[in-house]
């Protein structure tokens, strides 16, 4: 049963593949997964990956300052060089993660599903550890593991359904904003035709009545001048 199992797991490329984003148990298209924030190894993680980053680009920032002011005779204040570059990296980084943030918003769907995702690889893996127990003790479940696979493959079905449904929507998001702004102003449009509308009607009853009022004076005034004939 270990080779079922096996398959029934949603690996990283799968999870790549039905994302269209760089999955991992950290990031998700170079944002940081909320799920991280619970695991002390994934902090960790993270910890150790912005250290390395954050000096790279120290060391390549301190690397181009220096030949820069090297070309500048006289200069000795390579402490405030060194804080100024610091200083700037730190802004760069906590901008950037403020951008990553929300950004993020628009992912929280996406991080459930990960997170689902994550937990019935945990299930498999479990029961991996289960199987081999029982192999040896001599045991055996067929009945039980056959139903659990059953419910294992259509948890599967579900997670890479909705992560399919999830980036398509993600994809189309603007236009789905677009059409709902379309439609508001759609509603809003007919509302200002139905006004112009009915201002449009009481025009014409205003001007149908001010005929009907000079016809009426002409024909008063016919009379008048044949009774005064």
């Amino acid at each position: 049963m270990t080779s079922d199992l096996q398959a029934l797991r949603i690996t990283r490329s799968e999870l790549d593949q039905l994302t269209g984003l760089d999955i991992d148990s950290v990031f998700m298209g170079r944002m940081i997964r909320p799920s991280v924030w619970q695991s002390r190894r994934q902090l960790l993680s993270l910890f150790i990956t912005e250290c390395l980053v954050l000096g790279t680009i120290f060391v390549v920032c301190l690397g181009f300052g220096l030949v820069l002011v090297s070309q500048q005779e006289g200069f000795d204040q390579f402490g405030a060089l060194l804080l100024g570059i610091a200083g700037a990296i730190a802004l760069g980084a906590i901008a950037w993660h403020f951008y990553q943030w929300q950004r993020s918003k628009s992912f929280i769907t996406l991080a459930r599903l990960l997170d689902e995702c994550d937990r019935h690889n945990d299930i498999i893996q479990a029961l991996q550890v289960m199987e081999e127990l029982d192999a040896a003790q001599g045991t055996t479940k067929g009945l039980q593991n056959s139903e659990i696979l059953v419910a294992l493959q259509a948890t599967r079905d579900s997670l890479i359904s909705a992560l399919m449904t999830e980036k398509v929507l993600r994809r189309h998001r603007a236009l789905l904003e677009r059409r709902q702004d379309l439609f508001a102003t759609i509603e809003t449009n007919l509302m200002t035709l139905q006004t112009l509308q009915v201002n449009h009607q009481a025009s014409e009853y205003r001007q149908f009545l001010q005929e009907a009022l000079n016809i009426g004076l002409a024909v008063q005034r016919e009379m008048g001048q044949r009774d005064g004939d």
